[in-house]
């Protein structure tokens, strides 16, 4: 077997810090409510593993266990969310709710503490910041980023949580599926949290030898990496109750453009060919260039009807800009403004004019559909389309508004490159 190389070993490490963190803030809140810490700790691959297993297991503990609605709330995770989330809730709920004591005379409800922890959240990270040396803190460059996603995997995850157990059919574990994740959402999106964690995850942790300024059982960071550990936040994604709690890892694949130059660049989430951020075991939220869409934007799989009858004004403009104008006018029969004419500023090709349907942006617009002038590394030419004021009345016209020139200037302009 071959031996994990320097990189891994960072990794592993770093990771192993994280989880000290994740431990050590968690424990903070549920001494802050008073409350005896389970030494039941449990780690789930993604937020939607968690978001069924704990309630599961809760259940579970608390004397609900109809094996009949258990499993056919199991056949319904796998419907929905697949077969390798699935078996994860299953291992995530065994590992919480086996051997724990089961009182039948307490409900669910009286296992969550997330609103007791909620209330005294504040507390509890005063408490550390007084019992941790001070510090000079990093700026959180990708906090916008993470609560971008944070949002995105709410969603997602709710939607999942509602397709698997929602509808008429109110049993106990059905119920209590839903309604723990729900009472969850408005906890767990508190700013407290990550505050907590982060400084906990900068805490000198057990072993640590301030003579030598490093860990015993690790080897000192360089500053390169302290930074990036201070800039990216373990996660945010925790489950505390009386029997167990369980905890989510931050994303393992988080993909990020630039936005910008300079003091003034920012980074959102974006990917053209997969999820932006993603979990280990497959469950991943997509953004297109900082919106999140569903996959089917990015698989690119809607038909040209659907995206025109897509409500969200902003998801169907990514979804046009995913599958490129050129193809959508085709598909979507766009009305074209005049004949098509060869364009000045790119000679060899041409310029069309195509009305938009009002209901596609927050305005009137048209499309002007051209040329890149310059080749891809294929040998094609890219056409794209641009979006111009809908009183512009040909192609040339538009063509020179994109360049702030006026028609005459654009007819006389030199080819591109």
């Amino acid at each position: 077997m071959n031996s994990p190389g320097p990189e891994q070993g960072r990794d592993d490490d770093d990771a192993a810090a994280e989880r000290r963190a994740w431990e050590s803030a968690a424990r903070a809140c549920y001494r802050e409510i008073g409350v005896p810490f389970p030494e039941r700790v449990v780690w789930v691959s993604s937020p939607l593993v968690g978001a069924f297993a704990a309630p599961i297991a809760a259940c579970l503990s608390t004397g609900h266990r109809n094996n009949r609605v258990l499993e056919s709330v199991y056949r319904a995770v796998d419907g929905t969310a697949g077969e390798s989330v699935g078996h994860a809730v299953r291992a995530a709920v065994r590992v919480a709710a086996d051997g724990a004591a089961s009182d039948p005379v307490y409900g669910a409800a009286a296992t969550a503490l997330h609103a007791e922890i909620a209330a005294t959240m504040g507390s509890a990270l005063a408490s550390a910041v007084r019992d941790l040396p001070a510090r000079e803190e990093g700026r959180n460059a990708l906090a916008g980023v993470l609560n971008l996603v944070a949002a995105a995997s709410e969603t997602a995850v709710g939607a999942a949580v509602d397709a698997a157990v929602g509808g008429p059919r109110q049993d106990t574990i059905r119920g209590e599926v839903r309604r723990l994740w729900r009472a969850h959402l408005a906890f767990q999106r508190s700013g407290t949290w990550l505050p907590l964690v982060g400084h906990f995850r900068q805490a000198p942790p057990p072993g640590h030898d301030p003579a030598s300024g490093r860990d015993e059982d690790r080897p000192p960071q360089g500053a390169v990496e302290q930074e990036a550990a201070r800039s990216a936040p373990a996660g945010w994604w925790w489950w505390p109750f009386l029997d167990f709690v369980m905890l989510c890892p931050r994303p393992t694949e988080l993909h990020l453009e630039q936005v910008g130059e300079g003091a003034g660049a920012a980074q959102r989430p974006h990917r053209a060919d997969g999820p932006a951020a993603g979990w280990s075991d497959g469950f991943g939220v997509y953004f297109w260039h900082g919106t999140q869409v569903t996959r089917a934007v990015i698989d690119d799989t809607l038909t040209a009807d659907e995206i025109l009858r897509e409500t969200n004004a902003e998801i169907r403009r990514c979804a046009i800009e995913r599958r490129g104008w050129d193809r959508f006018i085709t598909e979507a029969g766009l009305a074209q403004i005049g004949p098509a004419v060869p364009d000045p500023g790119n000679p060899g090709q041409t310029l069309t004019l195509h009305d938009v349907p009002d209901d596609i942006y927050t305005t009137h617009v048209r499309v002007l559909l051209c040329t890149n002038g310059t080749v891809e590394r294929d040998g094609t030419r890219r056409r794209f389309g641009l979006t111009v004021p809908a009183d512009c009345t040909d192609p040339i016209q538009a063509a020179a508004w994109t360049y702030g020139l006026t028609p005459a200037q654009y007819a006389g302009a030199q080819r591109r490159s």
